[in-house]
């Protein structure tokens, strides 16, 4: 499902992102997530998400220009398909899609490679210090 307004969902989606966030980036700390929660709902207004399930939802990605900002699936339906369905959705939309993710989220990296990105390049994240790859994937 393609959502075209979420200023109705706009707090529900903030909350998957913080604690999907604080979980999968657990050498980040907490706080970091913490701050930039204005920051993340402004760009959520910006971006094009693509959302599976209604009450809850149960997922979401967030692509801006064919690159991919973010996928977020709550805990309960990770490993369930939702990230799956959501990648392969956006795939209909774009020739081209880049993302970056954080070399230490190395279940991410295996999963993005499943579906079909492959590493371009390594870089710094410079609000984190964090090393992570840019991945791209091509039709």
């Amino acid at each position: 499902m393609r959502i075209k307004k979420i200023e109705n969902d706009i707090e529900e989606l903030t909350q998957i992102w913080l604690q999907t966030n604080k979980e999968a980036h657990f050498f980040i700390e907490k706080e970091y997530w913490d701050k930039n929660v204005t920051f993340v709902k402004q760009a959520l207004l910006e971006a094009t998400i693509f959302c599976e399930g209604k009450q809850p939802i149960r997922g979401f990605l967030g692509v801006m220009e064919g690159h991919i900002e973010g996928l977020f699936v709550r805990k309960e339906f990770q490993h369930s398909g939702v990230g799956a369905s959501l990648v392969k959705e956006v795939k209909q939309h774009f020739d081209t899609l880049t993302l970056c993710v954080y070399q230490k989220n190395t279940n991410a990296i295996a999963f993005y490679q499943k579906m079909g990105f492959i590493v371009e390049k390594e870089q710094l994240e410079q609000h984190t210090g964090e090393m992570e790859y840019h991945m791209i994937w091509k039709r």
